[in-house]
């Protein structure tokens, strides 16, 4: 199992996102989306923790996803087709999937787990 989680430099987040990461634990950062998106959507990763929360709540503050993740090992800005998102690669034991979080032109969440 790899023992790394390799995220990309900050300012690449803001050059693409327009928001900085924020140091929201020791080893955890946090992107809030909602000026970004106009959506309540707030993406956070722990590098030394291996994980990823992924928290969208409606204006009234319902909670419509809490994903939470372990086992990530590579997180990477994707642009291109007018389309921006997060994409996180996990490994674990004997499974291995993706998480994407498009952000731009609208937000969607879409996941995939194999056995691999």
């Amino acid at each position: 199992m790899p023992s790394e989680f390799v995220t990309p430099d900050p300012q690449e987040i803001v050059n693409a996102l327009g928001v900085e990461p924020e140091i929201t634990g020791e080893t955890q950062r946090t992107l809030n989306l909602i000026d970004v998106t106009g959506e309540d959507l707030t993406f956070s990763y722990d590098a030394v923790g291996q994980s990823v929360t992924v928290r969208w709540c409606t204006p009234s503050g319902k909670v419509m996803l809490n994903l939470f993740r372990e086992g990530a090992v590579l997180l990477r800005v994707q642009e291109g087709d007018g389309e921006t998102r997060l994409v996180v690669e996990f490994e674990t034991g004997n499974t291995s999937g993706e998480l994407r979080v498009q952000v731009f032109p609208e937000v969607s969440i879409t996941e995939t787990s194999l056995f691999s």
